[in-house]
């Protein structure tokens, strides 16, 4: 594996539906000892993430193992080094910053005003903290109970 010459190669797709329009960019992570044209060089699709807890792993983390992030971080960086277009630059660049891993962000809380770390739900944060959170919760099991 490691005598193996690999490269990153991106393809944009146009889409539009009605009058929305948007691109879709292909990470492909080739191996060009094998060939020099794509389809018969092609290794795998290049993952937003690399190390996703609970999910199965890409062929892009079984093939590296545990080089899988040093390696998608080195082929982002050759990437953008030699693209030319801004539009897929910025795209580098936003897949680089998710490979990152994501520090402890404070944010204030909506009821209190104290500062905690957030976690997600879902897709969105929360922005109440636990404590007002459980009070929120405890006042609407009350309530509930009241009804009754």
């Amino acid at each position: 594996m490691i005598d193996m010459t690999f490269e990153l190669r991106i393809f944009m797709g146009e889409y539009a539906r009605g009058h929305h329009e948007w691109n879709h960019f292909r990470f492909v992570v080739v191996d060009l000892d094998r060939s020099k044209s794509y389809p018969e060089n092609f290794l795998s699709v290049l993952p937003m993430r690399i190390d996703s807890a609970g999910k199965m792993p890409s062929a892009f983390t079984k093939f590296f193992g545990n080089e899988s992030l040093a390696t998608a971080q080195r082929l982002l960086t050759e990437a953008l080094k030699t693209e030319d277009d801004s539009e897929i630059k910025a795209e580098i660049t936003r897949r680089l910053n998710l490979l990152e891993p994501n520090p402890f962000i404070q944010i204030r809380c909506r009821v209190c005003k104290k500062f905690f770390q957030t976690r997600k739900k879902g897709v969105f944060k929360l922005k109440i903290c636990p404590e007002c959170l459980k009070r929120y919760d405890s006042r609407k099991r009350a309530r509930i109970h009241i009804e009754c």
